[in-house]
This record gives structure tokens, sequence and C-alpha cells, in this order.
């Protein structure tokens, strides 16, 4: 869940002096104490890489100069009803901004699971601005959480499927970044994309350029969760929304039948390095599924097949 564009951010990092972000960054570290104090089990709070936090200590405390990588943690809870993981990604000039948070649980739908995280987010604009906010999400998970597995236990399976696809709005996201390279991201893409019913494709390399398709809901937290990882520069280039009829289903409105990675499988000829591609070929690829308009988007010039 983030408030601002990645430009705003950008900015208003840059706005800080040396002493501003050093202030950030200990009010981070004392919230950070105080989770662990709260959540002693090394299971319950788990701090993907613990070497950033030695990292931020020594820039706190004047050490070194250079901006450590964000604070990336992962806070399990047990409710009454169910388990939630929280999923926390702290950017240098929080909390003048909100966190990055995204809440999934193996055991809630995926409505549930959506309309709890918009729920969240509704919380946490209710607070003061630059207070610290990890506590009081960890409270009203704790305390609201347990509601939102009702209708899972409760309702029949058909009942609990026809909930999930409830949602009458369809989206199509245009994602650039920077670059793609990381299998491992490159593999979490795809079975994020399976995960979320999405369909699509990937193209590798630099930049890199995903589009993802499906239920509104499901984009929006597929973004939520792909946005929350470490990337040097990633945007959503160009948002598609359509409201579904009574008639339409959601498979009508697709232009990709699954999601797929770009690449000599799908006629989209390789250069030597593996990462640069023919991009008529990709414009090509583009017009076969009715988006060859997408192409001056990404690239800022029109595209024609070679």
């Amino acid at each position: 869940m983030n408030n601002g564009s990645e430009g705003e951010l950008d900015g208003l990092c840059e706005s800080l002096n040396q002493a501003e972000l050093v202030a950030m960054v200990e009010l981070q570290l004392s919230e950070v104490d105080m989770l662990q104090s709260m959540f002693p089990d090394p299971r319950e709070l788990v701090v993907e890489d613990p070497s950033v936090l030695c990292d931020l200590r020594d820039f706190a405390e004047g050490r070194t100069l250079l901006l450590p990588p964000c604070l990336d943690l992962i806070i399990n809870l047990e409710v009454k009803k169910g388990c939630l993981s929280m999923s926390v990604i702290l950017p240098h000039h929080y909390p003048a901004v909100q966190p990055n948070i995204f809440v999934r649980s193996q055991t809630l739908s995926r409505d549930a699971q959506h309309r709890l995280n918009q729920e969240l987010l509704g919380y946490l604009k209710t607070l003061q601005k630059g207070d610290l906010c990890i506590g009081p999400a960890v409270t009203w998970l704790q305390e609201k959480g347990e509601t939102f597995f009702d209708h899972s236990e409760e309702l029949p399976k058909t009942d609990a499927h026809s909930l999930e696809t409830k949602d009458t709005k369809f989206a199509r996201l245009w994602i650039y970044s920077h670059h793609i390279y990381s299998k491992v991201k490159r593999k979490d893409i795809l079975d994020l994309s399976k995960e979320f019913d999405l369909t699509g494709f990937c193209l590798p390399g630099k930049p890199g350029i995903i589009c993802v398709e499906g239920l509104s809901c499901n984009t929006e937290d597929w973004w939520h969760k792909v946005r929350s990882w470490n990337w040097q520069k990633i945007l959503c280039k160009k948002r598609e929304e359509k409201e579904m009829t009574a008639e339409e289903d959601v498979s009508k409105c697709r232009r990709f039948s699954t999601f797929e990675e770009l690449g000599s499988d799908n006629n989209i000829r390789v250069k030597s390095s593996g990462f640069h591609v023919d991009m008529g070929d990709v414009f090509r690829y583009l017009e076969n599924h009715e988006s060859g308009y997408v192409f001056k988007e990404y690239f800022g010039i029109s595209g024609r097949p070679t």
C-alpha cells in the first residue's frame, strides 16, 4: 500500500537533508525494536535481510553516509480463525509517507483478502501523518483480522467462489521496469500471475515490460505485491479498466490466453546476450494481441514489424 507515485516519493527523498533522513531511520529502528519486543519468536517477526538493520544503525549513528537498502520484514500473526502474514517495506522517508504493506493468508478467499487490504489502507489513512503505523496496523489486524475469515468458513463452496468473482471490473496494467534480469523475480512474476488468475506477458531484459489483465481486484493485489520488491525503477505506464456487463465473463475481455515470458518460444528473436530482443518482433506480438498502440507508450516511438 503506497500513497504516492514513485516520482513523488523520489522527490521527497531528494528534498530531505542528511539530518532529516537520519531522524527517519532512527524512528524506523525504534519501531523495529518495539516490534522485536512484541514478537520475540523469530518465526513471528522475520527481517528479510538482517544485515540491512546493521547498515541502518551505522547510517543513523554516523558511521556511514551511504544510504542502506530499504527495510523489508514480514510479521506473522495468529488470530482466532486463521493466520495472517503482513509483508512490510519501509521506504527511507517513512514515517513521512506510508509504508508498503500487503497482508496475505492461505485460508482467506481472494475477495476477503482484497477487502482486508483495502480496509487496512483506509484505517492507516486515518492516522496522523508522520506517525509510526506498523504497530497500529498490527493492533488493527489482531482486533479485526478474524472477521475476514467468516465467509470462507460459513459459506458453501459455490457461494465462496461467487464471492471471489463478484468483482465486475476488468483491468489491464502495462508495467515498465528499468530492467528484469533476475531468474528469481521472473519465476515469481510467473507464479504470482497464475495465483491471481491473470493473463499477459513478461518481457525480460532492459527495459523490462509486463502486462497483466484480469479482475480489477486481482490486478491491484498483484501490483501491490510486485512493486514492493526491490527494483531500480518500476511503474505502471498505463491502466485500462472496463466495467463488465452481467452477460460478460472475464475471459471475454482478455487479449491474452495465458501468462507467459516472451522469448524464442513466442517467435521473439533474442540476441546473443539473452536479454536483447528484436523490437520489431515485440511490436508484431503486441499487434497480434490488439495492443500495438502500447509500443509508443513504452518506447516513445511508433513500432513497426521487421
